[in-house]
């Protein structure tokens, strides 16, 4: 490979060349913000190439690979929200107009497939593959929004990362961008819970914003909450003698987008934070499977915190012990036995790379005579949820607040915001009872276990919380359903469900609800909780307004017939029925007309101030043409489907006119009809 060091005149070239009308047409797909980086580094790369005189295509092959991986077929990566809500209503109609042309299920799914993939997204995955339930969702503009908003976002920040705008020195964690419109999204979500009141069956009404302080949606909760189990995991090792570590798990260089100078990293491979993330949990997932194999227990917690350049990586507060099977009865030190398992995943992947050893997974034993163990972890609890704590990185870096106009951008705010656009789970509890049986207990009110066996009230008494007076104890859970390590087929106190219909948003499914507790100690019976039924109140409901349009009719705008399982057949009456369409008295007794002689009714049905007789009179060829003009503009179809009867008047014309009507140039009704036809020149 040559030099890249260039003389001023070939440098003149490719900057005439990138700047050009045909250059210009590859950079139309590429948003406005990434057009200067992208035309550097297609310059770097010309700046290779210029010996062998094939700087042109080389530039032209960068730029197209750039925007086949980063901006999806068919999205504008430089629109706001409201024009990802304009697109997805967009798209919804869209939907709506290619299915009226199906004639069969599969032909369905394979318009809806091509409608999505030109937005750059998936079909629905639903139970069963029932496409009812698909099409239910693809005519929704909410739907829409929601999976644009998602491509969009990654594919954008996807592109920062690429390009170099999120680093330590630049626009850490998450790029500006995406902690704005996360922001954005954050005052929507809150407008919408401040204005849509509930009601509940003894008639008290809040609204949901004063609901979700009440819980873990609540920050402060939230951070509590966590450090409330993570120290009553230290209770439990310290009971039992376990021996604790603090892991940190990092991924390899390739995932990397740039080094922490700044500049690009030349390993990279083009990897998002959601796929190194993926990376981690397949890693650990295997270490924790060989620790079980050689008879090691292991419970404790795992935050996932991002690196400078949004690359994740994981902290974990672990306790090992060894079980009755452990296969190595011999090495006293269980931890040591543990970290050596855990090394041997953690450097199997490119192994040979400088610093894999060092920097892949760094371990810290507890030592319990220097301070709790939850002070280790304490600090990347607060940080990742509510900032309190400082974001210092082990380089020196600190990573303070920004402003970006007049809005804040808080370095705990960019942590949420990258959680959030790339779907990553930020805290998981690794081993111990489930939370969910915790926060059930919670339900059920005291009368119920005033009878209850000794571990199901120990365990509801270790939930319960009284300001100034108890506070709830994890520890003494862990102990009333039979330990730190207790599998899930032995635990004292499970949830008991039941399958219930729920009517959902677009259909009607099967879901296993809990509806209490039940103790082994007491077989077959169920300690039931406390549950409200909520209902929106009318005229607070400030989602109302976003509601969705479904097609009128049950079929599609085709006038082949279709099969009798055909499942695009079905209407989807909304929930709430639309109001009437009005037509002038004319066109509506006309329009009325055609469906009665065609045993056919319209959804939603028109407001007529003459209806007539049935039954109607026969409709004629012209009428029906009109009729299904008529549906057409209206976006409506006939039930059954309707098939034009065929014009069998005679024909007669010149041979020219015969000649075109052979050849499909000419439509036979164009030719005028022979009251007296004879053999020879009749159509």
């Amino acid at each position: 490979m040559q030099s890249r060091t260039v003389d001023a005149k070939t440098r003149r070239r490719h900057r005439a060349f990138v700047e050009s009308q045909q250059f210009a047409g590859e950079l139309a797909r590429i948003p406005l913000k990434w057009r200067g980086r992208v035309v550097s580094q297609a310059l770097e790369l010309m700046s290779v190439w210029h010996w062998n005189k094939i700087f042109e295509p080389v530039a032209v092959q960068f730029v197209r690979e750039f925007a086949e991986q980063y901006v999806p077929a068919g999205v504008d990566l430089s629109q706001d929200d409201a024009d990802i809500c304009a697109t997805a209503e967009k798209a919804a109609e869209n939907v709506k107009k290619v299915l009226w042309k199906a004639i069969s299920d599969t032909h369905a799914r394979d318009l809806i497939e091509q409608e999505c993939s030109d937005y750059g997204i998936d079909m629905p995955e639903v139970d069963d593959d029932d496409l009812r339930a698909i099409i239910a969702r693809v005519v929704d503009p909410r739907w829409w929004r929601r999976q644009l908003r998602k491509v969009v976002g990654r594919a954008f920040e996807g592109g920062n990362i690429r390009l170099g705008y999120v680093h330590y020195h630049g626009e850490p964690y998450a790029s500006n961008d995406a902690v704005l419109s996360r922001l954005a999204q954050n005052r929507r979500n809150a407008a919408a819970l401040e204005a849509t009141i509930v009601r509940n069956e003894a008639g008290q009404e809040f609204s949901i914003a004063e609901l979700a302080e009440k819980t873990t949606a609540n920050k402060t909760i939230r951070r509590g909450e966590l450090m409330l189990r993570i120290n009553g995991f230290e209770a439990i090792a310290k009971e039992c003698n376990d021996q604790g570590l603090f892991l940190t798990w990092s991924c390899p260089s390739r995932f990397h987008a740039t080094l922490h100078t700044g500049k690009p990293n030349p390993k990279y491979d083009g990897s998002d934070p959601r796929t190194a993330n993926r990376y981690l949990g397949k890693i650990t997932a295997l270490a924790r499977s060989a620790l079980a194999r050689r008879g090691i227990g292991l419970y404790g917690f795992r935050i996932a915190e991002p690196h400078h350049d949004g690359c994740p990586h994981w902290h974990m507060l672990v306790f090992v012990r060894a079980l009755p099977d452990y296969t190595t009865p011999h090495v006293k030190d269980v931890a040591s036995r543990a970290i050596r398992v855990m090394k041997r995943y953690a450097w199997r992947v490119d192994r040979g790379e400088p610093g894999a050893f060092k920097r892949r997974l760094d371990v810290k034993r507890i030592d319990w005579a220097k301070g709790s163990a939850a002070g280790y972890i304490a600090k990347y609890v607060a940080k990742n949820i509510d900032g309190v704590a400082d974001h210092k990185t082990k380089e020196g870096y600190l990573i303070t607040t920004d402003m970006a106009g007049d809005r804040e951008l808080t370095p705990s705010a960019r942590v949420e915001a990258w959680a959030a656009r790339w779907g990553i789970r930020q805290f998981q509890q690794w081993g111990g009872a489930p939370v969910s049986v915790w926060r059930e207990l919670r339900r059920v009110p005291a009368d119920m276990v005033k009878q209850a066996p000794p571990a199901m009230a120990a365990a509801w008494d270790a939930v319960q919380k009284v300001e100034g007076e108890k506070r709830a104890c994890w520890a003494s859970y862990l102990r009333a359903q039979g330990g730190a390590l207790v599998k899930r087929d032995d635990l004292m106190v499970t949830l008991a469900k039941e399958t219930k219909t729920v009517t959902g948003r677009y259909e009607e499914c099967e879901r296993v609800m809990p509806y209490g507790v039940q103790c082994r100690q007491m077989v077959g019976v169920v300690f039931k909780s406390v549950r409200h039924t909520w209902t929106p109140v009318q005229g607070h409901d400030a989602r109302a307004s976003a509601g969705s349009g479904f097609p009128w009719t049950r079929v599609n705008n085709c006038t082949q017939p279709a099969g009798p399982d055909f499942a695009a057949d079905v209407s989807f009456e909304p929930k709430t029925v639309p109001p009437p369409v009005t037509f002038k008295p004319d066109q509506a007794s006309q329009i009325d007309h055609a469906w009665l002689a065609l045993g056919a009714c319209p959804w939603p049905r028109p407001v007529v101030d003459d209806m007539p007789t049935w039954p109607a009179p026969a409709m004629t060829t012209d009428e029906q043409r009109w009729a299904l003009a008529a549906w057409d503009a209206i976006k409506a179809c006939p039930w059954p489907r309707v098939v034009l009867a065929p014009d069998k008047s005679p024909r007669r014309g010149t041979p020219r006119q015969v000649a075109d009507w052979r050849a499909g140039r000419l439509d036979v009704l164009e030719l005028p009809t022979d009251p007296n036809p004879t053999k020879g020149n009749a159509l």
